[in-house]
């Protein structure tokens, strides 16, 4: 069976409860597409491994992870509350003008983002340093 979008209509999500077992492994019994087994174990080991790493740098900045699905808030510690995120939310264009900062041995780099959305709004800023020198500086004593 093959999936021929009519115009206006958009390409089939393979929605999970339409999902069947066919002699090739798991299909998608809307659209007939069959699911590569291998680049499921893949986005699954992905994940795990995203979902590794940002609990490792909440607790590497002396932070609790906490537990469960909490939108905006994966780690407390006593100063700070953390959000994590990894993959897509990295800013490559972010990463390369922070390592152009030029500094020396006893400097930290900080890069200052900033939005000015025009009269009668408030400009908006936020900073950015490099993983390691935030905990150099400002990581939480585990007691």
């Amino acid at each position: 069976m093959t999936f021929t979008p009519i115009l206006g209509q958009s390409k089939c999500r393979h929605p999970r409860d339409k999902r069947v077992l066919t002699d090739d492994g798991v299909g998608c019994g809307a659209c007939g597409h069959i699911f590569d087994p291998q680049r499921q174990a893949v986005g699954r080991r992905n994940a795990k491994r995203g979902k590794r790493i940002q609990r490792e740098r909440i607790v590497g900045l002396g932070g609790q992870n906490l537990p469960g699905n909490k939108p905006g808030h994966d780690g407390l510690g006593l100063a700070f509350s953390y959000e994590s995120k990894s993959g897509a939310a990295f800013s490559e264009r972010y990463w390369r003008w922070l390592a152009a900062i030029p500094i020396r041995a006893d400097q930290t780099a900080v890069l200052l983002v900033t939005n000015a959305p025009g009269p009668g709004h408030k400009a908006r800023s936020y900073v950015v340093v490099e993983y390691s020198a935030w905990r150099d500086l400002h990581g939480e004593i585990t007691p």
